[in-house]
């Protein structure tokens, strides 16, 4: 899995400049800064940046299963091993005490879910005979949102969301017919705002979305925001927050609301819709809100929901039943409209990237843990004058604790073929062209690159 950090710090050392440095950035603790538990005796926090980029991966993968949106701020604390759950239950046991609320998350026998008043962090804990790996992240939230899902106002249930007309909001004002306003493009340094797509889908940067027209159809790609990242456990509730943030606030007279239904499936789609009044116009619209997998929240506005269809692709027909996985790809592909042009004085400064993964291993006669294998890389490209740029590549690889760390790093020249692509003297010993793109964020953008000799794209995100 591919992730973006904007503040990974950008280090290319030779090997033995690296051991130096782990040994400073290993240190003893009798106590988590984040959560403020004793720690048994022998107890170290390992800082260094890949073996910390590596943990919050581990934490990561399961975040994002979740809908969990983690912050920057982690804690990696190697433990001396014990026999049997000695350890594990004694850390879980300092946490009770210390007044956190555990919650295991599905399916995941190492990740729990920590809570205490406002607070909320996830756990990683896992014991093997090396030792016992514990790593703290906390979770972000909406100020001034409810801890827990348990504490919101009661959320009615999917049956009773349906074909209601009222919205679920406070009303807003009567509507005033007003001249349609048309929103200003994102303010940006960045040369490109709009792009025409060969299949008359035309995207615009804007303030908080994107937006992709074609015809008389409108469909906004929201950017993430801290309300719908909220983790939300019960998804009657987290589609409610979803409508409530993104749609209501800019339309009211809520008719026909409706909640989609999904065959039983791996990967399930939010689909919300209706027929809402445009506070601006006093216009009538169909309005869906979509959402499935990792895909960001997709808003679709259109005259009529056949109109929604005929532009989309999407056979309205199937809303009549539980949907197919399948059907709702249509809708799910219009996140790829979120693609500009990049142009050179975009470029200027660091980009940087970190991906990884873990592969967690047992033993066959017992099921016991037998350890954690990990990899995680740091690649970043600075772009100074004149057309210079300097390429690094990090890595780190083995067990947790025990990591085998490398480095690469190249200089030269960056030229632009095209506003699609990007030419290097020198990666890695060879020239290297990449495709390349923006995608946008709120009061940001991700270079999106793709070595044209082989891979996939892979996002870099400005420090």
């Amino acid at each position: 899995m591919l992730k973006m950090k904007n503040k990974i710090s950008v280090f290319v050392l030779t090997i033995l400049s690296l051991q130096a440095v782990a040994q400073s950035k290993i240190v003893p603790v009798t106590q988590s800064a984040l959560t403020g538990i004793s720690l048994p005796e022998g107890s170290k926090q390992d800082k260094r940046l890949l073996v910390t980029a590596t943990a919050k991966t581990v934490l990561e993968m399961v975040a994002e299963d979740n809908s969990i949106a983690l912050s920057e701020n982690i804690e990696v604390l190697v433990l001396p091993p014990a026999a049997g759950n000695e350890i594990t239950e004694k850390v879980k046991s300092n946490l009770t005490q210390e007044g956190w609320k555990l919650t295991g998350v599905p399916s995941q026998s190492s990740h729990w879910m920590l809570q205490k008043n406002e607070t909320r962090v996830m756990m990683y804990l896992q014991s093997s005979k090396r030792d016992t790996q514990l790593y703290f992240s906390t979770i972000n939230i909406l100020a001034n949102s409810p801890s827990s899902p348990n504490d919101r106002n009661e959320v009615k249930s999917e049956k009773e969301m349906v074909n209601t007309t009222q919205p679920a909001v406070n009303p807003l004002p009567p509507a005033v017919n007003k001249p349609e306003q048309k929103l200003p493009t994102s303010k940006s340094a960045f040369v490109f705002t709009t792009t025409n797509f060969d299949d008359g889908w035309v995207s615009t940067a804007r303030e908080d979305w994107v937006e992709v027209v074609k015809g008389n159809c409108k469909v906004l790609i929201h950017y993430p925001n801290k309300a719908t990242n909220e983790y939300i456990s019960d998804p009657n509730a987290a589609r409610e927050v979803a409508w409530n943030t993104l749609v209501a606030p800019r339309y009211q007279n809520l008719q026909n609301y409706f909640v989609g239904k999904n065959k039983l499936t791996y990967i399930e789609a939010n689909f919300l819709s209706g027929t809402l009044t445009d506070n601006q116009t006093g216009n009538t619209f169909y309005v869906a809100l979509f959402q499935r997998g990792n895909s960001p929240w997709i808003e679709f506005v259109a005259p009529t929901i056949e109109v929604f269809g005929n532009a989309t692709g999407f056979d309205i027909n199937k809303l009549a039943d539980n949907v197919d996985s399948d059907s709702w790809d249509p809708l799910q592909k219009m996140a790829v409209y979120n693609k500009f042009a990049v142009a050179a004085s975009d470029l200027g400064g660091i980009w940087t990237n970190n991906f990884g993964g873990f592969q967690q291993y047992v033993y066959v006669s017992t099921g016991a843990n037998a350890g954690m294998a990990t990899h995680s890389s740091t690649e970043t490209f600075e772009f100074v004058g004149g057309n210079k740029y300097n390429w690094s590549l990090s890595t780190a690889t083995g067990y947790v604790g025990s990591m085998d760390f490398r480095g690469s790093k190249s200089s030269g020249t960056a030229t632009l073929p095209n506003n699609w692509q990007i030419q290097f003297s020198d990666i890695g010993g060879k020239p290297r062209l990449f495709n390349a793109y923006f995608s946008c964020l709120k009061g940001a953008r991700l270079l999106w690159l793709q070595d044209t000799g082989y891979g996939g794209y892979t996002s870099y995100g400005k420090q």
